[in-house]
């Protein structure tokens, strides 16, 4: 099958697409405070639980047949289905406050979709079970409601964790968009698989934007050259112990990129933060 193209794999999730951005729209109309800040958590959340259910534990498999290498093509159809799909839907149904009765009509939806692309082939299940789909979309809705009157309430933690999300949306992105253009793989010994990378490379996202989200809360010159100078030592250790490999352009790359996350994690604490009440 030729990829990289509209295909008979391709085309299902072309459509999927298209009914959420139709979704999406609605959201922008909406234009409630806090929308963005919820759906980058949200997408923040599935980023969590996809981690540890396909990265980790290989729950399933998706078959987009769009990129040439199938475990990258399978992390596509991943981030299509938990940072697209999944997460605004949720929060639609949030931010329009939806009853119980919408909830189900889209589990449903979703239940629906599954069924069809396994039957279609383009997504297999290896211990996974549809009926997991169901319970815990529900779950993700509610999670989705509650944490959205938190971040209302300016529930600090919240907003902590509402700033994290967004950097870690923001690097993962990044991440996967260098490996998919060959800049970096990281892994252990000479044979580095692409199933290490996605173990590895998302832990690093995650300590990177840690630090991001709580040295962005302080003003100052010295505390963005403070943030650079960690970025690139840990970025200097990794490769020394030879845990990433990555060649010379790629690496002169991340530099603007860390300095682009630098500006955008003080500019989404701002945001996050402004005109907040007091700690609660």
């Amino acid at each position: 099958m030729r990829r990289g193209r509209l295909n008979r794999n391709s085309i299902p999730f072309l459509l999927l697409t298209i009914i959420h951005l139709i979704i999406f729209s609605q959201l922008l109309k909406r234009k409630r405070e806090y929308t963005w800040t919820l759906l980058l958590s949200n997408i923040g959340f599935a980023f969590f639980f996809e981690y540890f259910v396909l990265n980790l534990f290989q729950a399933y498999t998706y078959k987009p047949s769009i990129l040439k290498i199938k475990y990258l093509d399978n992390i596509l159809g991943a981030i299509l289905s938990q940072a697209f799909y999944v997460p605004i839907t949720a929060t639609f149904l949030t931010i329009y406050k939806k009853n119980w009765r919408w909830k189900v009509s889209f589990i449903t939806y979703f239940y629906i979709v599954e069924k069809l692309f396994l039957r279609l082939g383009i997504y297999k299940t290896n211990w996974w079970n549809p009926k997991f789909t169901t319970v815990l979309m529900l779950i993700y809705f509610y999670i989705s409601d509650y944490f959205y009157k938190l971040i209302e309430k300016r529930k600090y933690w919240a907003l902590i964790l509402a700033q994290y999300f967004t950097i870690v949306v923001i690097d993962v992105t990044f991440m996967y968009t260098m490996a998919v253009r060959g800049k970096l793989k990281f892994g252990v010994g000479l044979v580095r698989t692409w199933k290490e990378h996605f173990i590895i490379a998302p832990l690093y996202s995650l300590l990177l934007s840690f630090f991001s989200t709580f040295s962005s809360s302080k003003r100052g010159i010295i505390y963005r050259l403070y943030h650079l100078l960690y970025f690139l030592v840990v970025d200097y250790l990794l490769i020394k112990v030879r845990f990433v490999k990555i060649n010379y352009s790629a690496f002169l790359q991340f530099i603007p990129w860390h300095l682009f996350v630098i500006y955008v994690s003080r500019l989404v604490y701002k945001e996050i933060f402004s005109n907040s009440k007091e700690r609660t």
